[in-house]
């Protein structure tokens, strides 16, 4: 270790002269550790860009698994109450409904002259055979030697597999109410209803001694039966579909009266789903061109930390800021992409007869050139577009979306979110390439891969500091091992004058 000796013989400021010595060397290391920061902005752009991306694609898998831009909408008029029904993207039709009985479920309920009973009173003492297990619906129900009506109600209602529910009144006795609906399974076969069977049965049903013990009485469920166009249908639920409509029926049609269910387009809804893709496009579009036309101010270098001691915090931000501006200006990844997002919108969709739909036919033009590219939407021109043609957002859109994710290249006969999907995708990859940005994360603070191009500069970077580091502090040392000798060298030739003088 070399002492380091400030100048107390030769009077020099020493620290002085060896900090503007190693200002001089250590240029390089500047320049190295400027250009490490310049790339890690650059890659936080780039990270920027992909989590707005990610969330892109989002909107476009939201859009396409809502099914919003296809939506349908069922209609109900004459008796509203009868029927209510709500329509899936895919329904169709015009239905005159008459119901004339409602899907109900079995039950078994004390029947009169039961004697009022408390809560608490052991099941035991009802019927001495209630011991061990019993059936009720489709479960054999365990009994505890003590067990109690109270208990026994809360085991029914507990049970996974009963399919029953019980209730209990100590004056009126207790009910046990089948959870589904309708009489006979698709297979033929009774199930629903409540029907006695000895303990231990795997019969559907009340073991005996239940029923002896409560004085229980059945009564069967019913299928729901209506009308339908003229057609009988009978459903062993009050809830059903049809052509992808789905109908619930509420109560019985009074006699001369019937429900009839339209499906339409449902316009509206169609119409915000075009207007939350159109705000999702130009969202994206505005970042990505704010980062292609931000202005690079290249004499504002990444502060030293020399520099930066020698700033107010107000400077130092405004430095920085400059500093950082325009990292992606004029950046060949964002320039192709919003090069393909513009014309995969010109290009429209070539459908199966060999049409092509455009986005114009649909009241989706790009504004003038300083909006550069961003979409506006002429609401009144799409619904005129969809009184004429009701697939044509459909068609236009959700076209082919399913072979998004074979590939990255996009076709004259891909829709438009299978398009911008398949363009995001490729930009997600060459950023993932390029600056180790995720391809499916939003967070801001996601690592980045290592193995990336500007990962492995960045790596190589590092050890080129650290190297450059080592030998300024040995260049360091060296210049204070010269000036140490000559102070050293200095005071031994003061001393010996000192002495000679003293003669």
């Amino acid at each position: 270790m070399v002492t380091r000796i400030t100048g107390m013989a030769s009077g020099m400021d020493i620290d002085s002269m060896v900090k503007k010595l190693m200002t001089a060397e250590s240029a390089p290391l500047t320049k190295m550790n400027q250009q490490k920061q310049l790339m890690e902005w650059k890659r936080e752009n780039y990270r920027e860009i992909s989590t707005k991306m990610v969330t892109f694609q989002e909107k476009l898998s939201d859009l396409v698994n809502s099914s919003s831009l296809t939506s349908k909408q069922a209609n109900t008029t004459g008796n509203t109450t009868a029927v209510t029904a709500t329509a899936s993207s895919g329904a169709s039709g015009t239905f005159d409904i008459k119901v004339t009985q409602l899907a109900t479920a079995s039950n078994a309920v004390t029947g009169s002259g039961w004697t009022s009973t408390a809560t608490t009173t052991k099941l035991s003492t009802l019927d001495s055979s209630l011991t061990g297990t019993v059936r009720v619906g489709n479960a054999d129900i365990a009994l505890d030697a003590d067990e109690t009506i109270e208990s026994f109600v809360k085991k029914v209602n507990s049970s996974k597999d009963a399919g029953v529910t019980a209730i209990y009144d100590s004056g009126n006795g207790i009910s046990f109410t089948s959870k589904t609906t309708g009489s006979v399974k698709s297979d033929g076969v009774t199930s629903n209803n409540l029907t006695v069977a000895a303990s231990g049965s795997t019969a559907f049903g009340i073991s005996q001694n239940l029923k002896d013990a409560f004085s229980l009485g059945f009564n069967d469920a019913k299928d729901a039966e209506a009308t339908i166009n003229g057609l009988k249908v009978v459903k062993p639920t009050n809830s059903f579909e049809v052509n992808g409509v789905k109908l619930t029926l509420n109560s019985l049609t009074p006699t001369g009266e019937t429900t009839r269910v339209s499906v339409v387009d449902d316009t509206d809804k169609i119409v915000d789903s075009v207007k939350s893709f159109v705000e999702a496009y130009n969202d994206l579009l505005s970042t990505v061109n704010g980062k292609l036309s931000e202005e690079r101010y290249k004499k504002y270098t990444p502060l030293s930390t020399e520099e930066r001691a020698a700033m107010s915090d107000d400077e130092a931000k405004l430095w920085t800021d400059k500093a950082k501006s325009g990292m992606l200006k004029n950046d060949s990844i964002l320039q192709d992409t919003v090069a393909s997002m513009r014309t995969a919108m010109v290009q429209g969709v070539k459908l199966a007869d060999g049409s092509t739909l455009s986005m114009v036919s649909l009241g989706i033009t790009t504004g003038n050139y300083q909006t550069k590219g961003k979409l506006e939407l002429d609401t009144d021109k799409l619904k005129a577009a969809l009184e004429k043609n009701p697939t044509a957002v459909s068609d236009f859109f959700n076209q082919d979306y399913s072979k998004a994710f074979s590939s990255n290249n996009y076709t004259e006969t891909d829709g438009i979110l299978a398009k911008m999907r398949k363009i995001s995708t490729g930009s997600l990859q060459r950023m993932y390439d390029t600056a180790g940005t995720s391809r499916a994360s939003k967070d801001l603070t996601a690592s980045f891969m290592t193995t990336s191009v500007m990962g492995e500069q960045l790596t190589s970077l590092d050890r080129r500091i650290s190297e450059m580091t080592e030998k300024l502090n040995r260049i360091e040392t060296n210049y204070y091992k010269k000036f140490t000798a000559m102070e050293t060298a200095i005071n031994r030739y003061n001393t010996q004058s000192s002495s000679l003088s003293g003669l």
